[in-house]
């Protein structure tokens, strides 16, 4: 089935909330809210300049959306869909993730070629991770205390400590 986003055409991270059956689609500079149960759009998260997506992290109600044009995250209500806070990162957050063994979200910021972790639930900066080139999409294994990072321009797959907040291996 075809569901019309409307708006600019540039779309880049995707995400889905299983439990709540939304989907977070980045599209332009905002972030269109589609339910998977009625197969169509319910709602529009604003004021995201450079938007890449939207990290769901259900258990805590929240969404965090990185926002690259502004060097920042933004932390999103996923009930009303309205922006709580915003949080500086490096610069040009992309890729992003909700890690939730430690309830932290990580935004993979692009030319800043840095993670920076937010806590979940107060919304303050946990610790910056230095990495080695520009990186992109990340998957966590929480089981594990790792994230797993891709750093499109050198190739390599940087493997992060989630408690110590440290690159332990490049892959």
């Amino acid at each position: 089935k075809e569901i019309t986003v409307g708006g600019e055409v540039r779309c880049d991270y995707c995400s889905v909330d299983s439990a709540a059956k939304r989907l977070y689609v980045s599209h332009g500079n905002q972030v269109v809210v589609i339910d998977l149960a009625q197969d169509r759009v319910v709602g529009n998260i604003t004021n995201t300049p450079g938007v890449h997506g939207l990290a769901p992290a259900p258990a805590l109600g929240r969404g965090f959306v990185s926002c690259g044009r502004e060097n920042k995250a933004a932390i999103v209500d996923l009930k009303t869909l309205e922006i709580i806070s915003k949080v500086d990162t490096g610069a040009n957050p992309d890729g992003m993730l909700f890690e939730p063994g430690q309830g932290e979200a990580y935004m993979f910021n692009g030319r800043g070629k840095s993670a920076t972790v937010i806590d979940g639930k107060s919304g303050s900066v946990t610790a910056t991770i230095p990495l080695s080139g520009k990186p992109e999409f990340a998957q966590a294994d929480p089981n594990a205390n790792r994230v797993f990072n891709n750093i499109e321009d050198k190739s390599e797959v940087p493997v992060i400590d989630t408690a110590s907040y440290r690159v332990v291996a490049n892959w």
